[in-house]
């Protein structure tokens, strides 16, 4: 088993606690100097660092149960009883990677930090085979939810250029909400986001996008401005003229959907899907897709590859005269 030392004022671990509830595993005060790291160091999202916290709050309290009095009594059978024990427990295979990769992460920063001797996670694996697809749309589906009622009202012209660019460019909500007017070139067609980990891009907009946004910008975004007091340069702006959250466009992009489509509804990030699963599916280039999406690895990028499979077969047997 490794052992556990307090740091030293030369490294980087510097705990914060923020916790009241006894912390008999002493693992509290590391989750916050964690995620401080994650924060000031890697960049990481708001998002990313409230589900690493959960997946550590999971581990805290399996350690609680199983009765390991701290981090220095974890050892690699210890993780992989955990895993084991969410699966048991009804989650995900995907949530369960998620954890695993979290716990990697953790551990690894508690061994540069000096707080451990020795890392039990070094070595730990969750495989993510048998994870459900990722939805995504047919092509006339998307058309036509692009194509939205036919209505013309201002609200009706952002909600459909919302849907345009998350089609068109394959951004994450959140990059979407934080669109800021110079961040968007419509003449060439090409919108800078900010995305993971605060890594800038560039990517894609086709002349149905830009040319929604445009009318959107042009027509509906300055009543939209007189509404409120926002006189910032975010583009996309709610009823009330405040620049418009990830939960609104959420609610938004589903009750498009309901609305032309029907059914149980649809997430942005389906959207996502739908945009990297169309590109591959119509013959575009793996690394050139990762780019767009703003992928780190090419391996994350990859799970689209086999969404396609079932369309080029279907595409192979209806044109090959020997198939």
């Amino acid at each position: 088993m490794q052992q556990e030392r307090t740091a030293s004022p030369g490294n980087s671990f510097s705990p914060s606690p923020t916790h009241s509830a006894p912390d008999p595993t002493g693992i509290h005060e590391k989750i916050d100097a964690y995620l401080a790291y994650l924060k000031n160091v890697r960049n990481l999202s708001p998002n990313t660092m409230t589900s690493y916290r959960h997946d550590l709050e999971h581990f805290d309290e399996f350690l609680k149960r199983a009765g390991i009095s701290g981090l220095s009594a974890v050892d690699h059978k210890t993780l992989r009883s955990f895993l084991a024990n969410q699966r048991t427990r009804g989650y995900s295979r995907a949530t369960v990677a998620r954890r695993c990769a979290c716990l990697r992460s953790f551990f690894h920063f508690l061994v540069e930090s000096g707080v451990l001797t020795r890392d039990p996670a070094s070595v730990l694996a969750f495989s993510v085979k048998g994870v459900n697809p990722p939805r995504f749309l047919t092509e006339a589906e998307a058309e036509t939810l692009a194509e939205g009622s036919g209505k013309d009202t201002d609200i009706s012209l952002r909600d459909r250029a919302i849907i345009e660019v998350l089609y068109a460019t394959g951004v994450r909500v959140s990059e979407l909400c934080s669109l800021r007017l110079g961040d968007v070139d419509l003449a060439a067609g090409v919108m800078r986001v900010l995305g993971k980990g605060r890594r800038e891009r560039v990517v894609l907009a086709g002349k149905y996008a830009t040319d929604s946004v445009r009318r959107y910008i042009e027509e509906t975004r300055p009543s939209l401005v007189e509404a409120g007091t926002y006189n910032g340069d975010i583009v996309f702006l709610g009823r009330r003229g405040s620049p418009l959250d990830p939960r609104q466009a959420r609610r938004i992009v589903d009750r498009e959907f309901k609305a032309t489509l029907g059914g149980e509804g649809l997430s942005p990030h389906a959207l996502r899907h739908t945009f990297a699963t169309h590109l591959l599916s119509r013959g575009a280039d793996l690394r050139s897709v990762q780019e767009l999406l703003g992928h780190k690895n090419v391996a994350t990028t990859q799970v689209y590859t086999h969404l396609t499979r079932g369309e080029i077969k279907k595409a192979y047997d209806k044109s090959h005269p020997r198939a």
